[in-house]
């Protein structure tokens, strides 16, 4: 196919897809809050295209805050050009508010800080119950997951992402407690976690607490000067607590840092290093299986993983262990354009002239059936066919 008449292809499919969607709503009817809660739900961009499993993410205040998290999830998750990703692909559930004065806070305190004032406080009992007994369990019903679950919650959810981390620490698997209102009932939850930290009834579920540089008052009280100090002096530190400080953020325009930041301080100890890739295979499957007793399911190495292995062997002049690993990222991967691509790669350098050709056009083919094809990816394996064509007539 010549250069004109793939572009040609890419333009017009691309002029059908009129939408561009970033998810779904759904409503559940809710027996135990007596009430339609509004869910927003966004799944990765090729999750109609597998039948992979994804973790979920768990966001609170959803019309706050759905488009800041997919598009950190998104970008760190999908992006094309980082390698390796920094976070798997996921689901993200945004939950819409209705009450979040009822549904966030752990107790009644109608009246705070002497101008608040919160009648219908004192119900976060109620909407974990609500998670654990129907979203939850409807989630992982209708959609493909993980058992991974994530909880990240600002402000007042980010108070009910602590409270759910102190009492009901197996609901989720992480949190991410962004700018948390710890001051809430007279700092009670500092209070709290001062004590259960002292008999040792903390989980050591990992915990991930931002908060901006510029946030004072009783929510930098509260959290720098109270919560962080807790764990990180604590005579039996966690290693799964982590602080993140955001630089010239405040409560107002920190959330979306702190989506970012935050989910990339979960996995900053689960990127691959270029040390174990560069040990071979062997190394990087220990590597992964590691991650995935961690998390509890199987994380699978990624395609990306594959290539730089193989490129890594071939560096080093193991060639024929480089295409041998290139095979079975091949197998592992089987409709991915770029493995075919690679391996043809592979068999080229290795003369294997036959080889290379089919696996490149099968590339090829898989791209170009693909809805909306990788333009990029196409005139690559088209060059890379002229390369095979050249050293085929020499």
């Amino acid at each position: 196919m010549s250069k004109t008449s793939w572009q040609m292809l890419v333009s017009k499919r691309i002029e059908m897809t009129m939408e561009i969607v970033v998810g779904e709503k759904i409503v559940v009817k809710s027996e135990v809050l007596g009430e339609d809660r509004i869910v927003l739900v966004r799944y990765p961009k090729n999750y109609n295209d597998s039948n992979k499993k994804y973790p979920v993410l768990y966001l609170l205040d959803a019309e706050f805050f759905f488009y800041q998290a997919i598009a950190a999830v998104e970008f760190l998750s999908e992006c094309g050009y980082i390698s390796p990703k920094p976070i798997p692909e996921m689901i993200v559930i945004g939950i819409v508010n209705v009450d979040r004065n009822r549904d966030y806070t752990p107790t009644f305190a109608p009246k705070q800080r002497e101008v608040l004032e919160f009648p219908t406080s004192g119900k976060a009992e109620k909407f974990i119950e609500f998670l654990k007994m129907e979203l939850i369990p409807l989630v992982e019903k209708k959609y493909r997951t993980h058992p991974f679950r994530i909880l990240a919650g600002w402000s007042l959810g980010g108070l009910l992402t602590i409270h759910s981390f102190l009492y009901h620490p197996d609901l989720f698997s992480a949190y991410l407690a962004i700018s948390p209102s710890l001051w809430w009932d007279e700092d009670l939850y500092v209070k709290r976690t001062k004590s259960l930290l002292a008999q040792r009834k903390v989980s050591d579920k990992p915990l991930i607490t931002t908060i901006g540089s510029e946030e004072g008052g009783d929510i930098g009280r509260s959290v720098r000067d109270g919560f962080i100090p807790l764990f990180t002096s604590h005579s039996k530190k966690s290693s799964n607590f982590k602080a993140v400080e955001l630089p010239l953020e405040n409560h107002t325009f920190g959330p979306y840092r702190a989506l970012y930041e935050g989910m990339k301080a979960f996995y900053s100890d689960d990127i691959i290093s270029q040390e174990i890739i560069d040990k071979g295979l062997d190394a990087v499957n220990s590597f992964y299986e590691n991650l995935s007793k961690k998390y509890g399911y199987e994380v699978l190495i990624p395609e990306s993983t594959y290539s730089q292995v193989a490129s890594s062997m071939y560096r080093q002049g193991k060639e024929s262990q480089a295409l041998e690993i290139a095979k079975t990222y091949v197998q592992e991967y089987p409709e991915s354009s770029y493995a075919h691509y690679y391996v043809g790669t592979r068999y080229l350098r290795a003369q294997l002239i036959e080889l290379a050709t089919e696996s490149v056009e099968k590339a090829l083919e898989i791209e170009l059936n693909r809805f909306v094809p990788d333009s990029e990816k196409i005139f690559a394996y088209n060059l890379r066919m002229q390369e095979i064509r050249s050293n085929s007539s020499t």
